[in-house]
């Protein structure tokens, strides 16, 4: 499952970051979903991949908007601590899957959040955007815990 997570050099390539990050998150959902052991989880885990793909549609929107005004340049955002997480293998066995879809929840969150944190002044309105789905992020990987204990 390779992802293609650019180098962080501008809001351009930091949104485009944020997509891969989210399309990640769906590619893993899918392949927890396959391994699922109930139902039950087979529904969380389509939810999740329903709300990452929404986040994909919000998130194209708001860069486009953004490519329209200034592709200010970021200097020292680093995306490679969540590339590396991201980019892996999904687990092939239960309950190794469910534990590796709670951390990359985690891991959207705390891009989204650092994002927000690194650059929130030049976002402004769409930095709620990005608050936004780090929390969607946050709670569903504590949710994804829940489930496992």
């Amino acid at each position: 499952m390779a992802r293609d997570f650019p180098s962080i050099v501008n809001f351009g390539s930091a949104f485009r970051f944020a997509l891969e990050a989210e399309r990640a998150g769906a590619d893993f959902a899918a392949a927890a979903g396959v391994i699922a052991p109930d139902t039950a989880w087979q529904t969380k885990l389509e939810e999740l991949l329903c709300a990452h793909d929404d986040r994909v549609e919000k998130l194209t929107t708001l860069r486009r908007q953004i490519e329209e005004g200034s592709l200010e340049p970021l200097r020292g955002f680093d995306g490679s601590p969540y590339a590396a997480i991201l980019g892996g293998e999904p687990a092939v066995t239960w309950p190794a899957a469910g534990e590796q879809m709670a951390a990359v929840e985690d891991t959207i969150a705390d891009y989204h959040e650092a994002f927000v944190t690194y650059a929130g002044d030049a976002l402004g309105d769409q930095a709620r955007a990005f608050a936004k789905a780090g929390a969607q992020a946050r709670a569903a990987a504590e949710s994804l815990r829940a489930l496992l204990v």
